[in-house]
């Protein structure tokens, strides 16, 4: 009986924080609509004082194409079964993480040339915009296919984020006495993150969502 109380116990707990985090990604929603697409680099730029010690919390907590992601991959779920999350292996995994890193420097390097006037108003429109554009959208499109497929190979606001994940002062770590290597965190990290195997997750792909957190059934995973 006491097992069972403590399994209802943290399913109401999850559920309430699944609800503060879709409200957040809903006022985060509403930021992009009214201000544009440009509104997330500032917004991410303002949670900078927060991801210093968290991590990229933006990315995890209150970015809407995380949202339309999570909607979009619970029906690939539902239609593939266990054929989701199967597309891309794990040999191309790591290496295609720093494709998105490639999608930053490319925006920078447009800026830079735009700025000297090196490229003209129809390139920059034309070719910068919208392909990162279509870049974006066909991106979160594979999430029905692949957990987060934006987060995790594409989105240069996320890239950036994901640096705070060198310097962050709070990290997740893994107490190896309680760990009962279930596997339970591994497969419900959206970002790929072997954090049963980790004793603190350091890893730039970390989206600082918490999932493993909160899914651990023996608390083994903390934030210190």
């Amino acid at each position: 009986m006491k097992v069972a109380r403590n399994i209802i116990s943290r399913s109401k707990k999850i559920t309430k924080v699944e609800r503060f985090r879709l409200s957040l990604q809903l006022i985060g929603l509403a930021i992009f609509i009214y201000f544009g697409s440009q509104s997330t680099f500032y917004v991410v730029l303002l949670s900078v004082p927060v991801a210093l010690l968290f991590g990229p919390v933006y990315c995890g907590w209150m970015c809407p194409r995380g949202m339309v992601q999570n909607i979009i991959g619970s029906i690939g779920k539902r239609v593939l079964g266990k054929r989701y999350n199967k597309l891309i292996p794990k040999r191309i995994h790591k290496p295609l993480l720093y494709f998105r890193y490639v999608v930053l420097l490319f925006l920078l390097t447009a800026l830079v040339l735009y700025e000297f006037q090196l490229i003209d108003d129809l390139i920059m429109e034309s070719v910068v915009v919208d392909g990162l554009l279509l870049i974006m959208v066909v991106s979160i499109l594979l999430s029905f296919f692949v957990d987060r497929a934006a987060c995790r190979y594409f989105c240069k606001e996320g890239a950036a984020a994901s640096l705070t994940n060198l310097v962050k002062i709070r990290k997740i770590k893994r107490d190896a006495s309680l760990c009962n290597s279930c596997g339970i965190c591994d497969r419900v990290c959206p970002m790929w993150i072997d954090v049963s195997k980790k004793a603190v997750v350091r890893d730039t792909a970390c989206i600082s969502c918490m999932k493993c957190v909160q899914k651990c059934p023996v608390d083994a995973l903390r934030v210190e």
